[in-house]
């Protein structure tokens, strides 16, 4: 599902491009050589492909915005042969994810969401396949960088974190992180865990958060990390900034080799 931007539907391939483009736009900031969005429809609203290219697209803010739902009617949009999208990398906050989506013989839906603003509704798909991925590198930094903020009110430094991953069952992630954590001269060590669960739309809630400490500087800096923790348990992140729309996906599959990768099909 893509949101569309101004209050009409598209009538052409420019005014789809643009659509699409100006409705990512305010959620992304492309660099500026991007092409963003191509769309090659000799005979609209049959189109032959569809790009959606958010290489090096940094996300705005701290994180995503909800994913958009139609309410009310629907009507026959456009159908795709060749849908692909792609983000090698997307950029959010300090950590990079990549993306990659190719589907053939498409069909979308034109809709609105419960602001009446036009949506593309993904209907019916032949054949497809996502992929996301995040290096164990970027999930170090974005960790460190979490823990070095609140520690840091209190006079602790985040030296060291080491994270391990471990796939456990299907869907689900556990992550466990040794945190070296220094005051003054007086160094201590940290042990922070929790779980991820991914669903069928590409959604990742955060539970079972628990930071213990080793040590006076460990465990004083667990009491401080810990009440952070709380405020994220269950929180919900998006993976992807789109909607599958009424196609289910299948065969999702998570690889905790050298990061997180999530693969699935549908269709």
């Amino acid at each position: 599902m893509f949101p569309l931007s101004g209050t009409a539907f598209p009538e052409d391939a420019d005014e789809l491009a643009a659509s699409i483009r100006m409705a990512l736009e305010e959620v992304l900031t492309f660099p500026k050589d991007s092409s963003g969005v191509t769309v090659k429809a000799p005979q609209y609203p049959a189109v032959k492909q569809l790009t959606v290219d958010s290489d090096n697209a940094r996300v705005k803010g701290n994180e995503l915005p909800p994913k958009p739902a139609p309410k009310g009617k629907r009507s026959p949009g456009i159908e795709v042969g060749q849908l692909e999208i792609s983000g090698h990398p997307g950029r959010y906050e300090k950590s990079n994810v990549d993306l990659s989506l190719t589907a053939k013989n498409v069909a979308f839906d034109f809709a609105r969401d419960k602001k009446s603003k036009p949506l593309l509704v993904l209907c019916k798909a032949g054949e497809g396949q996502v992929a996301v991925k995040v290096s164990k590198a970027d999930m170090q930094s974005l960790a460190l960088a979490a823990a070095s903020l609140a520690a840091k009110e209190h006079g602790v430094t985040i030296q060291e974190l080491d994270l391990t991953l471990q796939a456990k069952g299907r869907q689900t992630v556990i992550a466990d992180a040794r945190v070296k954590a220094k005051k003054m001269l007086v160094s201590g060590v940290l042990h922070i865990k929790g779980r991820l669960d991914i669903d069928d739309e590409l959604n990742a809630t955060i539970s079972e958060l628990d930071c213990q400490g080793e040590g006076i500087i460990g465990t004083m800096a667990a009491g401080v990390i810990q009440p952070r923790l709380a405020a994220v348990n269950g929180k919900k992140i998006a993976l992807v900034a789109f909607s599958f729309g009424d196609v289910s996906l299948r065969d999702l599959k998570i690889d905790v080799k050298n990061g997180l990768n999530v693969t699935a099909h549908f269709g």
